[in-house]
């Protein structure tokens, strides 16, 4: 089993610098890095977070999903971590076909609840675990989710896309805007992301690093938060060895 990258612990931290001491946070199945970046938070800079993570032993709600969508739907929710097959510059996400939609080269699992999500939690920040232009595309095949609804109020929508972060750098994001290149993770270039994305982005001057994970942060990773990974992602949790 591969021990993480460089590029993924920096990718973990950078995650959980999204959550905000006193948000209700989450993330849903098949996301074993923001699972980390929220319990992490929950042990460093936001001990008074509320973080739910799908498929662990201290997920709260019963009926599977339906007490987790009704404390959604209510606002409660400040932060929701989403990925998708294919994400573009404006915070669309796709979970549904590759190619056209009534021919499609690959059928995707879906979207679930992703619409809803992308909706109504107040910051949702989308992440990619590989950087790559086949997944970081100009424009999505099919929108399970869109980043902009310029014909909804806040009150129609009050959530927003706020971010999108790779195991390269981290974007913010503020449609109909490009893109805004925020940070490079360690021993990354700018000609690497450029090459590795599919929609064009803005990227100042002077941009600044991504910080890694400090000494402290690390142990946690590696220590308590590995602890629980263990219960709801075993094969990942067995790469922090």
């Amino acid at each position: 089993m591969n021990s993480l990258t460089p590029g993924e612990e920096t990718m973990i931290g950078a995650l959980a610098r999204q959550v905000r001491d006193g948000d209700w946070a989450a993330c849903g199945t098949l996301s074993p890095m923001p699972a980390a970046a929220l319990w992490l938070a929950q042990l460093t800079h936001a001990p008074r977070a509320q973080v739910f993570v799908a498929g662990s032993p201290d997920w709260p709600f019963e009926g599977e999903w339906q007490g987790f969508f009704d404390l959604a739907q209510a606002g409660r929710l400040n932060v929701f971590f989403l990925s998708g097959a294919q994400i573009d510059g404006q915070g669309n996400i796709n979970l549904m076909t590759i190619g056209p939609y009534e021919k499609p080269k690959v059928r995707l699992p879906g979207g679930a609840g992703s619409a809803i999500l992308a909706y109504v939690v107040e910051r949702v920040v989308l992440f990619k675990t590989d950087h790559a232009a086949r997944g970081l595309v100009a424009a999505v095949d099919t929108v399970t989710a869109p980043g902009y609804t310029p014909e909804l109020s806040t009150w129609q929508r009050p959530g927003r896309i706020t971010a999108l972060v790779t195991p390269k750098c981290v974007f913010t994001l503020s449609p109909p805007t490009r893109p805004q290149l925020a940070s490079l993770h360690p021993g990354v270039s700018l000609e690497e992301v450029r090459a590795a994305t599919g929609f064009a982005f803005e990227a100042p001057a002077g941009l600044p690093e991504t910080p890694a994970l400090s000494a402290p942060a690390r142990r946690l990773l590696y220590g308590p938060v590995r602890e629980k990974l263990a219960q709801a992602y075993p094969l990942f949790a067995a790469r922090l060895s």
